[in-house]
């Protein structure tokens, strides 16, 4: 096909030539391309079915047969024809579906892979790769037909039955010239979908399985105007294209494209009152001022990250359409994040603070509009999640003149104004026995205190007397080396009960505080070394998961031990640290008595620390921290992070000793108080600083203020294509700041250039023709035939 302007041929080729003898019955219906990816799109498998003969395009001795459900699928980058399990034709590029006679009995259906729905087309189908693992099936027919599935698809074919025969005639001359001006302007293929024109294929005549008798209106609108075009005098003199845009609804009041795009178009000089269509469409978008719900602790974002959303996404504040937008405009956010930092994984908007808009005075629409708000991160680094966090949690330090005073103060801080139930009663010189009675003491509610072996230091008898209940049973951890009997005579002449737990050696002991404590199925395996921090690391998870620690020492277990195992039938052990703590015999042995054993540990005992919390994880409210050097400090607090379910971190006292590693899995245990156990000379300031911006710190707040502006980038039209098109319908609205969101309040749909469809049709019922609402909507055209120009 030529398109010739004034004596100038510009050769145009459309589509696929199609077969038949009635391929093209005038100058003026020629072939289009269109690409159907509005209800299909690309997959990797199609089934259609000819409702007439057809023929293979690549192979014309492969006749397809009507009313067989024939395959195209992708294979190893190529498509193949399939007949059921038998194979046509493979390693194609393209496969092309004619029929033998173009009519509209020979349509085509096609299936989209996984559905029943059918979707007729006339003409030639295409199916051609698109990349390397999926195709695109394209439609080519002729343009009278083809704009007879885009009229009823843009405009509702009904209106013919009720006044609007006029408003569908002028539907049908915007629509052809739209395509016409497009092929002259090179584009040799368009696709289905609002980008160009909605096209449904072949839906218009009885024939096809969605006809409706409304689609008469548009049939007959199409060959009334067969033909015809819009067009206009250039500048040179020159006849030019109408690309006649046209939307549902301007609200009241025509747009001018320099207001919208960028570009003027002499067709469209005017922006003007549109009394025929106002309010025709109104919609509201409602954006919620405060976005994360107060229960979203943001001390402790791993809790809510992945389930709590945004006020906007939960459907019972917002309607659907105020859902998608924000949805939208978050992705977009998280893009623009992303681009300044690509370890940015994920982002939560805070709040809307301000949204402020620009208008046009000539039109009253949105000419710019600026969104403040606030967001939080979430990153991942090296295949490891975290979260922006900012320093500043609160803090507290748990201490004293003594190790004595400070587990006094610790077990103050856990029971408030309570008084203590029970009491465990440790030796405070050599802790061993009081590392594995912290899951005893969160069992009866009791605070871990240290004494003396032969007294009782003042500040533990000034406790017992005033913050413990009368009558409590005290718990003795170890023989009379440990607590000597002058002690356990002086805690019953005051009237306390007490209870030795005692046996030969450390782990004997343990095994005595375990059957006290009850649950034996699981328990936990740790050094009984003076200077191993290992217990103690995990005590913490282990009381409040009621979990024994077993106390080992030597080479291998004790007989005792592993009787005590069998007597109690336990079925699982955690080992605590590595094999220089407990060795791999330990395990060994536990294995061949049927005992699942697992072990965590580290190459220190701050990484075997780490680790212990990585794995057995604690969600409460606190962090407490502790000196994994010096840590009889620290004993107490594994009941204090027991009650809240909170993990205790042993750490190194010199912050120059822990590694960025480290720090990266403490920032997974920000909390909002950390609790710090022990005086300066256990928790050095420094390591309070250094360690602050990952251990208690709340999540960083983004501040950022997003700008569209009409003729910049991004523009107003960015902005409603990237909120869609159905949601914020055109940008003739008011942005209405009321006391817990923002409204969107507006009116129109679409952008307003060009003919408004409801306008035309109001029009059209009032009396107007085609060519007299076809004037008003554009400036200064003619209407003339494609055969004037198509040779």
């Amino acid at each position: 096909m030529k398109i010739v302007l004034n004596g100038l041929a510009i050769l145009m080729f459309i589509g696929v030539i199609l077969g038949g003898a009635a391929s093209a019955s005038a100058n003026d219906d020629f072939t289009v391309k269109v690409r159907l990816t509005n209800n299909l799109g690309t997959a990797t498998s199609y089934d259609f079915m000819p409702r007439g003969s057809s023929q293979l395009v690549e192979d014309k001795n492969i006749k397809l047969e009507k009313g067989v459900r024939y395959s195209v699928q992708v294979v190893s980058g190529k498509l193949v024809l399939k007949d059921g399990s038998k194979t046509l034709k493979s390693g194609l590029s393209t496969v092309t579906v004619e029929p033998l006679t173009y009519s509209k009995a020979n349509h085509i259906y096609l299936y989209k892979t996984g559905t029943a729905a059918i979707h007729p087309y006339m003409g030639t189908i295409q199916f051609r790769m698109s990349g390397t693992t999926r195709m695109q099936p394209v439609n080519s027919l002729q343009f009278e037909d083809y704009l007879k599935g885009v009229v009823p698809s843009e405009s509702p074919a009904s209106w013919g039955a009720s006044g609007g025969m006029e408003s569908l005639k002028a539907q049908a001359i915007t629509a052809r010239s739209y395509v016409f001006s497009k092929m002259n302007q090179n584009s040799l293929e368009i696709d289905d979908t609002t980008t160009f024109q909605v096209y449904k294929g072949f839906i218009w005549d009885p024939l096809s399985p969605h006809y409706q008798s409304a689609y008469q209106h548009t049939n007959r609108a199409v060959d009334e105007t067969k033909g015809q075009i819009l067009t206009y005098k250039q500048a040179n003199g020159q006849t030019g294209f109408v690309t006649a845009y046209f939307s549902s609804s301007n609200g009241g009041q025509t747009e001018l494209p320099e207001q919208y795009w960028s570009g003027k178009l002499p067709y469209l000089s005017a922006t003007q009152p549109d009394t025929f269509d106002t309010n025709n469409v109104v919609w509201k978008l409602n954006w919620m001022k405060q976005q994360l719900p107060a229960t979203a602790d943001l001390m402790m974002p791993a809790v809510w990250w992945q389930t709590t959303p945004e006020h906007n996404l939960n459907g019972a504040l917002v309607n659907e359409q105020s859902k998608t937008a924000f949805t939208n405009f978050k992705n977009d956010l998280l893009a623009k994040a992303k681009a300044k930092d690509p370890s940015v994984e994920s982002i939560k908007i805070a709040s809307i603070d301000k949204i402020q808009t620009e208008t046009y005075d000539n039109t009253g629409k949105v000419k710019g509009i600026t969104l403040d708000m606030s967001y939080y991160v979430r990153n991942s680094k090296n295949g490891a999640l975290s979260f922006d966090m900012a320093a500043g949690a609160a803090s507290k330090t748990l201490s004293g003149k003594s190790r004595y005073e400070t587990a006094v103060e610790i077990a103050k801080e856990t029971l408030g104004t309570q008084k203590a139930p029970a009491i465990v009663l440790g030796r405070g010189d050599v802790p061993a026995d009081a590392l594995a009675g912290t899951v005893l003491a969160h069992k009866y509610g009791a605070p871990v205190l240290l004494t003396r072996s032969e007294s009782l230091p003042a500040v533990v008898d000034q406790f017992l007397e005033e913050q413990t209940v009368q009558g409590a049973t005290i718990y003795l951890l170890g023989g009379t080396l440990a607590i000597s009997e002058e002690v356990e005579a002086a805690l019953m002449k005051k009237g306390f009960n007490t209870k030795r737990l005692a046996g030969k050696t450390r782990s004997e002991t343990s095994l005595l505080i375990a059957k006290e404590i009850g649950q034996l199925k699981t328990v936990m395996f740790a050094t009984g070394k003076d200077d191993s921090s290992d217990a103690l690391s995990a005590s913490a998870y282990a009381a409040a998961h009621q979990l024994p620690i077993i106390i080992h020492m030597g080479a291998k277990s004790p007989d005792s031990t592993l009787a005590f195992l069998e007597e109690n039938k336990t079925e699982k052990a955690t080992i605590i640290g590595g094999t220089s703590a407990v060795p791999e015999a330990v395990a060994t042995t536990l294995a061949e008595r049927g005992i699942q054993s697992n072990r965590i540990s580290g190459q220190d005992r701050v990484a075997t620390s780490i680790e212990i919390n990585r794995l057995l994880p604690m969600n409460g409210k606190n962090l407490v921290v502790g000196n994994a050097y010096s840590f009889v400090d620290a004993l107490a607090g594994s009941v204090l992070a027991a009650k809240t379910n909170s993990p205790i971190l042993l750490l190194h006292p010199d912050p120059k000793r822990l590694p960025i590693s480290h720090m990266e899995q403490i920032s997974k245990l920000t909390k909002d108080q950390a609790y710090y156990l022990g005086g300066e000379m256990v928790i050095p300031t420094a390591l309070k600083t250094a360690s602050n911006e990952y251990v208690g710190s709340s999540l960083k707040k983004h501040n950022v203020s997003v700008t569209y502006r009409a003729g910049s980038t991004p523009s107003m039209t960015t902005f409603r294509t990237l909120l869609g098109g159905a949601n914020l319908k055109s940008v003739d609205f008011d942005v209405v700041d009321s006391a817990d969101r923002f409204v969107f309040d507006g009116s129109g749909f679409g952008h307003g250039i060009g003919m408004s469809q409801w306008g035309s049709y109001r029009r059209a019922q009032a009396g107007h023709s085609a060519e007299q609402i076809l004037n008003f909507y554009y400036q200064g055209v003619s209407i003339e035939s494609t055969s004037k120009f198509v040779k």
